[in-house]
C-alpha cells in the first residue's frame, strides 16, 4: 500500500501513471483499513459511495487531496502507534508514520501542494529513491498475525491527535515562509524545532519530577469530575451515612443530593423500603442494580461512555451506603431484641409465681360468689362478671409461660362467643362494641386477644391524658372472614415513630414505650395468615385493623 502510495507521489503530478497507481493504493487501503473486518459483504450502496468518492478525486486529483490523505494516513498510523496492546506491532507501525511524515513534508507539499519548481536535486533523490528503502525494515521488524487481532486496534483519540498535529505543522511551515523569504524548507526546519521546543516544555509540565503534581494532575481530575462537584459530593454522602438516619431516610437524602447535578433530570428507585421518584422521565436511561436496590437514571442526552463510569460510580456508592444502613438497622434491632428477651427471661419465673398467686386467688372469690346468694352491691357484680375472664386468661398465660409452643398454635372459637367475651371483660369501661355480619364463622382467640389487649391498652393510656376521646371496638364478618378494628378520636401517632412502627421495636411509638406489644401482635398475625395495619392515622380517626391477608 505504501509503495504504492509513493509510486504515484513521484510520478508526474496529474497524469495517468499518477492515477494508476493512487488507484492501485485506495484499492490496498481498502484491503488493509482497520475499521471493518475484510471478509465483510459490501452492499451496493457502499460500493457506489466508493466508486463515487475514488473517482472524483481521482479525477480531480488537487494537492491539497493528497495532503489530506497523508494526513489522514498518518493519523490512522498513529492510532496503532500508541496502542498498549503491542509493543512490536506498534515498532512496525512507527517506520510507517516516519516515511509517512518525511514524504509529506519534503515532497508532496512542496511539489504537490506549493508547486515549487526549485526542489533541490539531492532531496529528488532522496525522496524517491532512498525514502521508499526505509520501509523495507518493515519487512524484516518482528511482527505476529495475533498482534493485530487483540481487542484495541485503533486508538481514535490518538488519531485525531496526531492528524491536527500533522495539519497544524504543514499550515505552520507554510506561515513560517513569510518570515524565510518564501524558503520552504528553512520554514519547515523552523516549525519542526518550534513544535520540538514546544511538545518538551509540555512534556516537563506534564510531569514534573519534583515540585507539583503537573498538568496530568490537573486533566485527570478534570476527567474524572467531568465538571462536576463529585468530591463534595462523596463528602456529603459520607456524612450522610455516619448520620443516625433510616436506611430509607438515608435513600431520600441521597438521591436528593444528586438531583443537583445538572445533567440528570430524573430518577427512579425501588427498594425494600419502597420505591421514590424525581425529575421527569426521557428516553435515555441508564439503570444499575445493586443488593436490593434498583437504579434507573434519566439524561437530557444519550450517555458517553465516561458519563456512563460515573453514573455506575454514583449508583454504586449510594447501593453500598444503602446496603449498609439497612444492616446496620438490622443489627440494632437484634441487639435490642435481645436485651428485651434477656430481661423478659430473668422476670418469668417471677411472672411465673405471680400469675399462681393471682390465679389462685381469684379462683377462690369465683367459688365464693356462686356460693353467696345475698344482694351484691356493684363493685360485687363486676368482680362476678371480670374475675371469670381474669381467671380464664390467667390460666391461658401460665400455659404459655409453661410450654411457649402454644403460643404459636390456633385456639378457634366461634366469634359470637368471642365477642360475647370481651365485651364482658370490658363492659364497664366506656368502650364501643359494634359487631356486622354472621358472628358463626370461627376465628383465632389467642391472635384477637392479644391484638384487642395491646390496642386498647394504648388507647386507654391516652385517655388518662386526654378524656374527652371515644374508643371503638368493631367486629365485621363479611364473607366469612373476621376484621378487627380498634379506633379512637384522640391524636395522632407522633410522625417519628411510623416508619418502624409494627415492624420493629421502636421508641415512643404511643405517649413513651417502645412499641415491643405491637411488633409482636403484627409479628404473631402474620404466622397466622393474617395482617395488622394502621388504616388511619389522623387527629380524631386513629384507626387500627386485623384482617385475613389476602392470597397472591
Amino acid at each position: 500500500m505504501l509503495l504504492s502510495l509513493h509510486a504515484g507521489l513521484i510520478a508526474d503530478s496529474g497524469g495517468y501513471f499518477q492515477r494508476i497507481w493512487l488507484m492501485v493504493h485506495f484499492g490496498l487501503f481498502l484491503l488493509w483499513q482497520p475499521f471493518f473486518s475484510t471478509e465483510r459483504e459490501l452492499k451496493i450502496f457502499a460500493i457506489s459511495l466508493l466508486l463515487g468518492i475514488t473517482g472524483v478525486v481521482l479525477y480531480s486529483l488537487a494537492g491539497w487531496m493528497l495532503v489530506t490523505w497523508i494526513a489522514l494516513l498518518i493519523g490512522i498510523m498513529g492510532g496503532k502507534v500508541f496502542t498498549l496492546q503491542a509493543a512490536r506491532r506498534s515498532r512496525f507501525y512507527l517506520v510507517a508514520v516516519f516515511y509517512l511524515f518525511t514524504i509529506l513534508l519534503t515532497w508532496t507539499v512542496p511539489v504537490s501542494l506549493l508547486g515549487l519548481p526549485d526542489v533541490p536535486r539531492d532531496l529528488r533523490v532522496m525522496a524517491s529513491l532512498f525514502l521508499p528503502m526505509s520501509l523495507l525494515a518493515m519487512a524484516v521488524l518482528p511482527f505476529r498475525a495475533e498482534d493485530e487481532a487483540t481487542t484495541q486496534v485503533f486508538d481514535f483519540f490518538y488519531s485525531l491527535i496526531v492528524f491536527q498535529l500533522v495539519v497544524v505543522l504543514v499550515l505552520g511551515s507554510i506561515a513560517a515562509m513569510r518570515v524565510t523569504n518564501n524558503q520552504y524548507f528553512q520554514a519547515v526546519v523552523l516549525t519542526v524545532l518550534a513544535f520540538a521546543g514546544a511538545l518538551f516544555i509540555l512534556a516537563v509540565l506534564w510531569g514534573p519530577r519534583t515540585g507539583f503534581g503537573g498538568l496530568r494532575t490537573y486533566f485527570s481530575r478534570y476527567l474524572m469530575s467531568v465538571g462536576m462537584p463529585f468530591e463534595l459530593w462523596m463528602r456529603r454522602i459520607a456524612e450522610l451515612s455516619e448520620a443516625d438516619l433510616s436506611s430509607a431516610r438515608f435513600l431520600q437524602n441521597s438521591f436528593e443530593e444528586i438531583e443537583k447535578f445538572p445533567w440528570i433530570v430524573g430518577c427512579v428507585w425501588a427498594s425494600p423500603d419502597g420505591p421514590g421518584r424525581y425529575g421527569k422521565e426521557t428516553e435515555f436511561d441508564s439503570r444499575f442494580r445493586y443488593h436490593d436496590l434498583e437504579i434507573a437514571f434519566f439524561t437530557e442526552i444519550r450517555m458517553s461512555p465516561a458519563m456512563f463510569l460515573h453514573l455506575r460510580l454514583l449508583a454504586q456508592v449510594v447501593g453500598e451506603f444503602y446496603e449498609g444502613k439497612r444492616r446496620e438497622q438490622v443489627l440494632k434491632q437484634n441487639a435490642y431484641m435481645q436485651a428485651v428477651h434477656e430481661t423478659g427471661a430473668r422476670l418469668t419465673h417471677d411472672m411465673k409465681n405471680l400469675l399462681q398467686s393471682l390465679y389462685a386467688l381469684t379462683s377462690a372469690s369465683v367459688v365464693q360468689a356462686d356460693n353467696d346468694r345475698r344482694k351484691k352491691s356493684d363493685y360485687e357484680l363486676m368482680l362476678q362478671r371480670q374475675l371469670p375472664q381474669l381467671a380464664k386468661r390467667l390460666q391461658s398465660t401460665l400455659d404459655k409461660l409453661q410450654n411457649p409452643a402454644i403460643g404459636a398454635t390456633n385456639v378457634m372459637l366461634p366469634a359470637a362467643d368471642w365477642w360475647q367475651d370481651i365485651m364482658e371483660l370490658h363492659a364497664d369501661q366506656g368502650i364501643e362494641f359494634v359487631a356486622t355480619g354472621d358472628l358463626a364463622c370461627m376465628v383465632p382467640s389467642n391472635l384477637f386477644d392479644t391484638v384487642a389487649e395491646n390496642c386498647l391498652e394504648n388507647a386507654r393510656r391516652k385517655k388518662m391524658t386526654e378524656p374527652a376521646i371515644r374508643i371503638r371496638v368493631e367486629l365485621s364478618t363479611e364473607s366469612d372472614t373476621p376484621r378487627l378494628a380498634i379506633i379512637d378520636t384522640g391524636s395522632a401517632i407522633p410522625s417519628g415513630a411510623i416508619d418502624g412502627l409494627l415492624r420493629s421495636p421502636v421508641a415512643n411509638s404511643r405517649r413513651g414505650g417502645y412499641g415491643i406489644g405491637l411488633y409482636q401482635a403484627f409479628q404473631q398475625a402474620q404466622k397466622q395468615g393474617y395482617i395488622l395495619s394502621l388504616a388511619s392515622n389522623v387527629p380524631g380517626d386513629v384507626h387500627f385493623e386485623l384482617a385475613a391477608r389476602e392470597p397472591a
